[in-house]
């Protein structure tokens, strides 16, 4: 048994009901790594498991957290540097036990720190822009919340494509930060004049490609704003709001919508978050992929979910444990 502290969760609430306690870790089963975390990286979806809305079957008494990147103690790999993917939780902790197909080598050059802000907005980002929407040299992309760690990714993999990125946020200083990512244009969030924006942007013509992390209320508008042939990827629904679509219109026009997660492409080819992390850390130590990194320790994790939930944050918030 091994002695660990970690943040437990016994009722759904606001971010006041996560305490750090200590514990002990189950003894390591076949097939899992063991695995000292140094960095945790916070992501939307860890409010949405405190609120209890993630899932419906939603366990309690749990961890939260889904990425950690830290020293292999025990299993392939010990002395190296990992990203642990836990989609089940349990990710908010200073020691954790991961099956070893969701253990990912970190590359030479590459801060646990580094991994944890890559991992999941970077694996996410690389699929919707090049798996998904398949950008290309001339593309005109919207891409929602462009400010945020996942959209600013985004945009830089779009503008690194020869694409054309149109970004919205819902202010004028986070417009500011979407256009040091690559943003061409930017677009306040606003359901009531976004489609009219992007039209008067793009000739009538439309975009090509939304990259939706957003939903809820500016699903009708952006699906209204994409053009004839164009593809909506939904990667998100930060909103929390339900988006429906009247799919008679999809016919006429060619359109396709797809979304997905990466823990579902996983499952389907475990191999295949490897090659797309391997992608990810190649563009960062490049210096063709930057993502905007805010480090706390682990006594921030009231303020890191508060922070998340306010919309105020821009970027990744990565909590440093060492």
């Amino acid at each position: 048994m091994h002695a660990r502290r970690h943040v437990v969760l016994e009722r759904f609430g606001p971010p006041e009901v996560m305490a750090w306690e200590d514990g002990e870790l189950p003894a390591r089963g076949e097939g899992e790594v063991l695995i000292r975390v140094e960095a945790i990286g916070v992501n939307f979806a860890d409010t949405m498991v405190r609120r209890g809305e993630y899932r419906r079957d939603q366990p309690l008494t749990m961890t939260p957290g889904f990425e950690v990147a830290g020293r292999v103690l025990a299993g392939p790999g010990v002395g190296s540097t990992v990203l642990a993917f836990t989609d089940g939780g349990g990710g908010y902790a200073d020691t954790v036990l991961v099956p070893a197909s969701r253990v990912f080598r970190v590359a030479d050059g590459v801060s646990a720190q580094q991994a944890a802000a890559l991992f999941t907005q970077g694996v996410t980002a690389l699929y919707a822009v090049q798996r998904y929407a398949q950008v290309g040299a001339g593309d005109t992309v919207l891409v929602h919340a462009g400010a945020g760690g996942l959209g600013g990714l985004c945009l830089q993999l779009c503008a690194r494509l020869g694409a054309r990125g149109i970004a919205t946020a819902s202010t004028a200083a986070k417009l500011a930060v979407a256009r040091t990512h690559g943003a061409a244009e930017t677009l306040l969030a606003d359901p009531d004049t976004l489609a009219a924006g992007v039209r008067e942007l793009t000739a009538g013509r439309g975009a090509d490609i939304v990259i939706d992390g957003v939903g809820g209320p500016l699903f009708a508008p952006s699906l209204k704003a994409l053009a004839f042939n164009g593809c909506y990827v939904v990667v998100g629904s930060a909103s929390q709001e339900p988006a429906t679509v009247d799919v008679r219109a999809l016919m006429p026009r060619g359109q396709t919508i797809v979304g997905f997660v990466v823990a579902r492409v996983a499952d389907e080819d475990p191999a295949e978050p490897q090659a797309a992390f391997d992608e990810v850390q190649r563009l960062f130590l490049a210096g063709e992929l930057t993502p905007q990194v805010t480090v706390m320790g682990p006594e921030d994790i009231h303020r890191a979910h508060h922070l998340i939930e306010g919309r105020t944050l821009t970027g990744k918030i990565v909590l440093d444990l060492t």
